[in-house]
């Protein structure tokens, strides 16, 4: 097969089960599987406990599966550790404080971003064409941080500071983008300017995405694809068309359905 045949991302069947054995045992992962084609923004939703930050966790390698294949342009990774796969993936937090280093100003931040991965070294300087793609960066978001490089990033509200991650998150052009509830711990406000520049930086580097959320409203307005997670499994994978249909109250009739379903059958 062709490399650009192949899925941005495939997860084959995929499972993890905390606990096996004991009183504890938590059957988080019960045979997932999903295709990512490249550039495509599928959204993630589900109940608490479904398995939605198992399955990140996962995919960035942050836990071990128990069985299953993750597959990056043809590579199977699921036995690679984290540091390799951050090669390939970029993670950006419910927390705004963790992805940046709040001592530092903006730019040394994206400098840092901009380097991941390479060999480090005694020297550290910021090049003119550097702090000029930086700028540029920033100046889609529509914040004005591009005028603000050499302020520090702990003067930045949490909304700023997630955009800022968001950028130095895609610097690299990673893979996969993985929004693990990234707007959770925002205000509404705050929240909507992230979405914003979410929206800005995955459309143009054609960034293939998964946004886990507990926002129907956004579940519904962003990305171009939705997975519906429970107790460990896909019980719903809406296509564009599917998706562009649903309202944030269908959405909830459609998950009572087919968990309904579910426990008839079972």
């Amino acid at each position: 097969m062709d490399e650009s045949t192949y899925p941005a991302i495939r997860v084959e069947d995929i499972r993890r089960t905390f606990h096996p054995g004991t009183v504890q045992e938590k059957k988080a992962l019960r045979g997932v599987s999903f295709d990512l084609r490249p550039g495509e923004f599928a959204v993630v939703i589900g109940s608490n406990g479904a398995g939605k930050s198992t399955l990140l966790n996962a995919l960035a390698g942050e836990i071990p599966v128990d069985s299953g294949r993750i597959v990056a342009n043809g590579t199977e990774i699921q036995n690679w550790p984290v540091h390799r796969r951050a090669r390939l993936m970029s993670r950006v937090f419910q927390d705004p404080m963790m992805g940046t280093a709040a001592a530092l100003t903006i730019e040394e931040n994206l400098s840092i971003a901009a380097r991941r991965g390479q060999r480090r070294s005694l020297r550290f300087g910021i090049r003119k064409s550097e702090r000029e793609a930086f700028r540029a960066k920033l100046e889609m978001l529509g914040l004005g941080l591009e005028n603000r490089l050499s302020d520090r990033v702990d003067l930045l509200s949490g909304g700023q500071r997630q955009s800022l991650t968001l950028v130095m998150a895609t610097l690299k052009q990673p893979q996969l983008l993985l929004l693990d509830e990234h707007t959770a711990a925002l205000d509404p406000r705050a929240a909507a300017l992230v979405m914003r520049a979410t929206t800005e930086v995955v459309h143009e580097n054609a960034t293939t995405t998964l946004m886990v959320t507990h926002n129907m409203s956004h579940a519904i307005e962003f990305g171009n694809r939705l997975l519906m997670i429970h107790e460990g499994k896909v019980i719903l994978d809406a296509s564009a068309e599917e998706k562009s249909k649903l309202t944030a109250g269908s959405l909830v009739d459609r998950f009572h359905d087919v968990v309904s379903d579910r426990m008839v059958l079972s």
